[in-house]
């Protein structure tokens, strides 16, 4: 059996917004470094989902490829192709 992780309940939640209440406003945590670090996360997450999208559309057009002659799907796969080919120029 897996553990489950207890649920965060409301207290939990308020605890949390008051610890970081106070980190802020001691100057613990610097706001301009934080948004940096939010900023580059951001870019970083974008560009990981873009070329994770891309080697799937790959991966997937290539796997159509190899179905080009099942006699029902054959003909999908070949007018997907063709639009492929015809974007590409």
């Amino acid at each position: 059996m897996k553990k489950q992780k207890p649920a965060l309940n409301n207290k939990d939640a308020q605890i949390a917004s008051r610890a970081l209440e106070v980190l802020f406003t001691t100057q613990y945590v610097s706001s301009r470094q934080l948004y940096k670090e939010n900023f580059l996360r951001g870019m970083f997450f974008s560009a990981g989902t873009i070329i994770g999208a891309a080697i799937i559309v790959a991966l997937t057009a290539w796997l159509l490829s190899l179905f080009n002659e099942v006699p029902i799907i054959g003909p999908a796969v070949n007018t997907v192709q063709q639009s492929i080919e015809k974007s590409q120029q």
